[in-house]
């Protein structure tokens, strides 16, 4: 699917923008420049008769947008936008439709998930099993004859209600009788069928002493589970894929992507990912072909070592990115330091005096820490390392983040406001159940930070774990609902503090605010119009919001007629 520049709306529009009845403007924003003025800049393109939340630091909501080239030109009435139109400019009726910035993931595994999309079926939202095994039936049906499909996370049993028992072999040969099938459920277990279980040479007689399970029947045969590391018998065995396979997936990824209404994400590496998957990124960068905004981190996936000294190395001899737009390297993170993922938290004072030497350099050389934070205990560690490099080197500027947050407390969160942190809250707790929170899980503690005064940015954490959809995130922090339903965080926020996290302080978090995160003149025009109005719809159905048309830097990069 190829970008299309503003002069081509006018076509576009009336096969898109099907419905009338204008909403009115309220909040008007008067950023509109008088297009008589001798050197007025004339807009490519206006968009018009809208609902436009422009999610700047008053909410404001305007009719209209006028674009020019890669910028918002201005942002205001439809009256006074169009007073900006020239000859060449295409005028786009929005017919009453809601327009929100473009969503920003602040925590994805966005590159690995890249190589492989076009195996992937995604079942985030899918709440019955049947359509779960048909959705995968469809993905085989275009897929070359042998090639394997895939189902990678983001998804429970759950989600199925009542049908939420495991996956059979049975079931999954019924499906794909004639092609591997391995489906995983986040990183708990998987779930093989026949041809995937040849694949890895997994047979009747097969031994297999751990790590993990490879779970049998009371015959002794492998029933096509694997729980825990067992999951590497066969997802070793997926073949990798040549370079223009690799590229054509991560167009196909970026498509969907976009279709969610995501225009920019910051991906933080993960388990498996190497170079390569960066050198995809790169040359979709080169050609233009790059239509999602992708900040990384520098982390181990970057040919870095493990020790404290490599890192220091690292941190000290490159320079973060803080001015690139469409592929730039900036942060540090989210494995910053091997021995800071204990689990149980257990860390000897060697090593937490070496993190703090990592942490010192990165203050001193001006990255920013993004560290991975699921316990309060390892929060309260962590902050006690910002606070000894607070005194010697202030880290406010630095807006150090730290990710998850679920479970940090009341204290811990104003220990990190104290230093100026920025948390990086994410939804990969969103597929907990009831009985799960019932006995301790963990979820961030949205309202508290927000009431607290804390800057804090929604993401995913997507793929494996979570939903990259932004409107799966959003609605969980204000409805509470678990996929399946069931009222499972008790932190919830308002829809404007939710969109906002996704969107404007997302942007902060990125060192891209003066470009990103609000629809402002002289920002990117980058925004996303709905098929619904996010700020009535109910709030069980924010996350069955979707984009009819996403914008990137002034070119129509999805739209729903594509």
């Amino acid at each position: 699917m190829k970008s299309h520049r503003f002069p081509v709306l006018t076509l576009l529009a009336a096969a898109l923008f099907v419905f009338s009845g204008p909403y009115a403007g309220h909040g008007n924003v008067a950023q509109a420049q008088d297009a008589s003025s001798p050197g007025a800049a004339v807009p490519d393109s206006i968009f018009t008769n809208g609902r436009v939340l422009t999610v700047d630091a008053e909410f404001s909501v305007a009719e209209a947008i006028a674009v020019a080239g890669e910028r918002i030109l201005a942002v205001g009435s439809a009256t006074d936008i169009l007073a900006l139109a020239g000859p060449a400019t295409g005028t786009i009726d929005l017919a009453g439709r809601t327009v929100v910035p473009g969503l920003i993931d602040n925590h994805m595994h966005f590159a690995r998930a890249t190589r492989d999309w076009y195996r992937h079926v995604r079942l985030d939202g899918v709440t019955s099993r049947d359509d779960a095994l048909a959705l995968i039936a469809e993905r085989a049906s275009v897929l070359p004859d042998g090639e394997w499909v895939l189902v990678i996370g983001g998804w429970n049993f759950a989600q199925f209600g009542a049908d939420n028992s495991p996956f059979t072999l049975a079931e999954l040969d019924r499906t794909l009788p004639d092609r591997p099938l391995y489906i995983q459920e986040s990183y708990r277990r998987g779930f093989a069928n026949s041809a995937a279980l040849g694949a890895a040479g997994i047979a009747a007689g097969s031994a297999y002493d751990g790590p993990g399970t490879l779970v049998r029947d009371a015959s002794g045969n492998p029933t096509g589970e694997l729980a825990g590391p067992a999951m590497n018998l066969v997802t070793a065995v997926i073949a990798d894929v040549p370079a223009d396979v690799r590229d054509a997936s991560l167009r196909a990824a970026i498509a969907d992507m976009h279709a969610m209404g995501l225009t920019s994400v910051y991906d933080v590496g993960g388990n498996g990912v190497t170079p390569a998957y960066y050198d995809a990124l790169g040359r979709a960068a080169e050609s233009g072909d790059l239509t999602m905004r992708v900040f990384y981190s520098l982390n181990g996936q970057h040919g870095i070592g493990s020790s404290a000294d490599e890192i220091v190395a690292a941190l000290s001899s490159r320079t973060p990115d803080l001015a690139g737009l469409r592929f730039a390297q900036f942060g540090w993170g989210e494995t910053t330091y091997p021995p800071m993922r204990a689990t149980p938290w257990q860390i000897s004072a060697e090593e937490l005096a070496n993190y703090e030497a990592i942490a010192l350099a990165a203050a001193v050389h001006g990255w920013q820490l993004h560290e991975h934070s699921l316990r309060d205990v390892k929060v309260r560690a962590l902050l006690d390392v910002f606070e000894a490099v607070d005194e010697v080197r202030p880290i406010g500027e630095l807006r150090w983040t730290i990710a998850h947050t679920n479970g940090m407390s009341a204290e811990s969160i104003e220990r990190a406001i104290a230093l100026g942190v920025v948390f990086a809250t994410h939804s990969s707790s969103r597929l907990a159940t009831p009985e799960a929170i019932a006995r301790g899980a963990s979820t961030p503690p949205f309202r508290t930070i927000h009431e607290s005064g804390g800057t804090w940015g929604l993401g995913s954490d997507a793929t494996t774990v979570a939903s990259p959809n932004p409107f799966h995130n959003i609605g969980w922090v204000v409805s509470g609902l678990s996929p399946a339903g069931e009222p499972i965080l008790s932190e919830t926020v308002r829809r404007e503090a939710a969109l906002t996290a996704h969107t404007r302080t997302n942007a902060w978090l990125l060192f891209r605010e003066d470009d990103l995160g609000s629809i402002e003149a002289g920002k990117l025009a980058d925004f996303v119009v709905l098929d619904r109005d996010y700020m009535s719809v109910p709030e069980d159905e924010i996350k069955d919001l979707s984009a009819v048309m996403t914008v990137v830097g002034g070119a129509v990069v999805w739209s729903a007629t594509d």
